[in-house]
């Protein structure tokens, strides 16, 4: 099987309903899609994605120098695929570079589980089940009584495990929304907050400090993700784990953490590493220092992985970012009782609602040229 042509276009979707953190306020979601046409007529799809802005670079990066790179080649190699063009982009910088990498990787993965008839869950070593989930929400903006709501809607789903954001400029301001969403799910349900890397270390052990009482089961990005030794010190003095990992881009980056004992929890987001190569070797190394995983968003994608390694916790689900509630998917997946199932299909199962999309072409003549294998001479 060769890869007979390759595009890529970057489609921005607008989210239900904006998003507020300690740090930003997030409207659009930037899709890049990678579609792979082979000579078997086998199509491998992968994305990856960008909180409002930068997508069309990713597009670009893919377009004029990975595409090309592999049209008319075999698809199979995947690890070896993905050294080569990690080598070879390495330099453009390791958010850019990873984001371009996912789409491509991921589109690889997909076509090899078609091509072996099976899930991805099952292709990778797992079995199909159904993923614990938690609910989630970039909610800092939302009025208490709007929390809540959204907790409640949770609820519903079944979901026993719940993360909303704290950094607020006041801290009383966060106790009070963690009080009560404490006691709104109970003392027996797991209760997470995300700060954003809002806070400086001092700041964080104190921040955190008036939190605990509340029996929080992480704590999400005190610090900014780049202060590795903060981070560190910030894990020694509080009671509270220590989760991060989302705007963490490599192995290298994720062993340093771990050698310094600076994260009890490793998130991994499978856009942001490099796609499903990358992000396995995270869980691994992760599971070699007895620590769990908890991947970040993509949940299409991220339900297969958490079916496929043994130390993975429960699954992000972030209220109104799922490509099923961006309104893109002809396959909707979503949480039942608490969990997600992924697709039985072979591949990963997404289907991408084309028409629907399309409208949300994005970019420099709204779209990115497609590579195509030369013709052999006859």
């Amino acid at each position: 099987m060769k890869i007979a042509s390759a595009e890529a276009r970057c489609y921005r979707v607008p989210l239900p309903a904006p998003w507020g953190s300690a740090t930003h306020r997030i409207t659009h979601h930037e899709l890049i899609v990678t579609r792979l046409a082979t000579d078997s007529k086998l199509e491998g799809v992968g994305w990856s994605y960008t909180i409002g802005a930068g997508g069309t670079a990713v597009a670009a990066l893919l377009s004029d120098y990975l595409l090309p790179r592999v049209v008319g080649g075999d698809p199979a190699p995947i690890e070896q695929i993905w050294d080569r063009l990690w080598r070879e982009t390495h330099d453009v910088g390791g958010g850019l570079a990873r984001l371009a990498l996912a789409s491509l990787d991921i589109a690889l993965w997909d076509l090899r589980a078609k091509a072996a008839g099976q899930p991805l869950c099952a292709l990778l070593g797992g079995v199909r089940t159904p993923v614990p989930a938690y609910g989630s929400g970039v909610n800092l903006h939302l009025p208490l009584p709007e929390l809540l709501a959204q907790v409640e809607r949770w609820q519903r789903r079944g979901y026993q495990a719940f993360k909303i954001k704290v950094g607020d400029d006041d801290p009383e301001r966060d106790v009070e929304r963690v009080r009560a969403v404490r006691a709104k799910i109970g003392p027996g349900a797991r209760l997470m907050v995300d700060a954003n890397q809002k806070w400086r270390a001092a700041e964080a052990v104190g921040r955190i400090a008036m939190l605990e009482p509340f029996g929080l089961y992480w704590i999400e990005e005190p610090v900014l993700a780049d202060d590795v030794p903060g981070n560190a010190w910030v894990k020694a003095q509080v009671r509270t784990p220590v989760a991060l990992g989302e705007n963490v881009h490599s192995t290298y980056q994720f062993a340093e953490y771990l050698r310094r004992s600076a994260v009890d929890i490793v998130q991994p987001d499978v856009a942001r590493v490099g796609g499903v190569t990358e992000w396995l070797k995270i869980a691994h190394l992760a599971q070699a220092h007895h620590l769990p995983v908890s991947a970040h968003l993509v949940v299409e994608i991220s339900c297969h992985l958490h079916c496929a390694v043994t130390n993975a916790t429960v699954l992000e689900d972030v209220d109104g970012g799922s490509l099923t509630e961006l309104g893109v998917l002809r396959n909707p997946i979503r949480a039942e009782q608490g969990s997600i199932l992924p697709p039985a299909a072979a591949g990963h199962g997404v289907e991408f609602a084309w028409e629907a999309l399309r409208r949300f072409e994005f970019g420099p003549g709204a779209a990115a040229a497609a590579v195509a294998a030369p013709r052999e001479r006859a």
